[in-house]
């Protein structure tokens, strides 16, 4: 079962729409199906009716489209693979440190909410990190740390290097979202949900992706209820 996802891989548009939820992926899957019913209509139902060249043109169209689909199935099936693996590391990561961390999370929710958290200091040795020395995962657990901590040149430095090593990693990218929110720079953050969005798997986050829009949106209304306020 750990591989039957590969499965998928053998119909086009399958693996969009079974692993990642694109409805892209539903209308190639359909528009597979109609090609390869009609070459097997041609050769079965319309033999003597049309040409050879017709029928031979109907299998070569359905084999190129088999082929290109088959092959961005792979490309999704070992995007979401990745994915999969960064998010069972981290979730171990988090199980290993639950002790290290359980302060950390009411920083966290005083952050989701815009309250100020303590800035506390971190030494060169703690962030003096190498991108070739440590993997995705290992970055994006520390830039979190340094998030959680109020330490945001750090932890947008280690995000940095992060996506520069694995531009697909969705989490990294979400907590730049949540990291420019609480930088207070707006507009990048808006861009950024955008980009987001456009990433293969985005689907997967729309809750995460919902809850940053509703907190920009809450600030950015508050900003602009703040003159008036101070008008009356």
């Amino acid at each position: 079962m750990r591989h039957s996802k590969w499965i998928t891989c053998g119909w086009p548009g399958l693996a969009r729409l079974w692993l990642d939820g694109q409805w892209t992926g539903l209308a190639v899957a359909t528009g597979f199906g109609v090609i390869f019913n009609t070459a097997i209509i041609l050769q079965l139902k319309m033999a003597g009716h049309v040409s050879e060249n017709v029928q031979l043109a109907g299998w070569l169209i359905t084999f190129v489209f088999w082929l290109g689909g088959c092959l961005d199935g792979v490309m999704v099936t070992l995007q979401y693979s990745r994915q999969q693996q960064l998010g069972r590391r981290r979730h171990s990561e988090a199980v290993n440190t639950a002790t290290s961390t359980a302060s950390e999370s009411t920083d966290w929710v005083d952050v989701e909410e815009g309250t100020s958290v303590n800035h506390s200091s971190v030494s060169e040795e703690e962030t003096g990190i190498e991108p070739s020395q440590t993997s995705t995962d290992d970055l994006f657990i520390q830039a979190r740390n340094q998030y959680l901590k109020g330490n945001w040149l750090q932890c947008e430095s280690l995000l940095d290097s992060a996506l520069e090593d694995y531009p697909g990693d969705l989490e990294s990218r979400l907590l730049r979202i949540s990291l420019l929110r609480a930088t207070r720079r707006f507009e990048e953050a808006l861009l950024e949900i955008t980009r987001f969005n456009k990433w293969d798997g985005a689907e997967k986050w729309s809750f995460e992706v919902s809850r940053e829009v509703e907190l920009l949106e809450r600030i950015l209304s508050e900003k602009d209820e703040s003159p008036e306020t101070q008008a009356a």
